[in-house]
C-alpha cells in the first residue's frame, strides 16, 4: 500500500510563520492518532506523537506529547527539538530541517 506523500523543501521550511501553520495527522483507524506541525512544534493541546482513544470514539488522551532529540558530535551539542513559549522558540532545532 502506497501512502500519499506531501513534501516540503528547505526553502519552504525556512518561512517560519507559514511552516508553523502547516500540520500533519496520521490515524490508526481505532480512534488514536499522531499529529503536530511540520516544524515539530506542538501548537495545539491535542498535538502529540501518541494520542490514544481509551474509550472510542471519544475520551482521547495524549500519552506522548513529543520528543526532543539532541545529537552529540565531539563536544558540540545539536538540539533538534523546538518548543513554543510565550516569548520565544527554544531550542530552534527546526533550523536544521532539510526536508519534510
Amino acid at each position: 500500500m502506497k501512502l500519499p506523500a506531501i513534501a516540503f523543501n528547505q526553502e519552504a521550511l525556512s518561512r517560519f510563520g507559514e511552516a508553523l501553520s502547516k500540520e500533519w495527522l496520521v490515524t490508526n483507524g481505532l480512534g488514536g492518532y499522531a499529529s503536530s506541525t511540520i516544524l515539530g512544534i506542538n501548537t495545539r493541546k491535542y498535538h502529540g506523537l501518541l494520542v490514544a482513544a481509551l474509550h472510542p470514539p471519544g475520551d482521547r488522551t495524549v500519552c506522548l506529547s513529543k520528543l526532543d532529540e539532541d545529537v552529540f558530535v565531539g563536544d558540540k551539542v545539536f538540539r533538534l527539538g523546538a518548543n513554543e513559549f510565550a516569548d520565544a522558540i527554544y531550542p530552534q532545532g527546526y533550523m536544521f530541517l532539510n526536508a519534510f
